[in-house]
């Protein structure tokens, strides 16, 4: 594994953590979502699979796409 994907893996993670708790569907939670959607886009290029990089490039529309719903 390499030092930058496995930053990129620790960055994943510490986002994930910060997950608002009772802030379902405000600014916060979009928020949040845009940066789980950065750190999916971080992580993409560095994964050694396709299929893996396609999985969190298709997460980050996703993450994407429910911030710009909530807002």
């Amino acid at each position: 594994m390499t030092p930058e994907l496995r930053a990129a893996l620790r960055n994943l993670r510490r986002v994930r953590a910060e997950k608002p708790g009772d802030e379902l569907g405000t600014a916060a939670f979009a928020a949040w979502r845009v940066a789980i959607a950065e750190a999916l886009e971080e992580l993409a290029p560095r994964l050694l699979f396709p299929e893996d990089r396609q999985r969190a490039e298709a997460e980050a529309r996703a993450a994407r796409a429910e911030a710009a719903a909530l807002r």
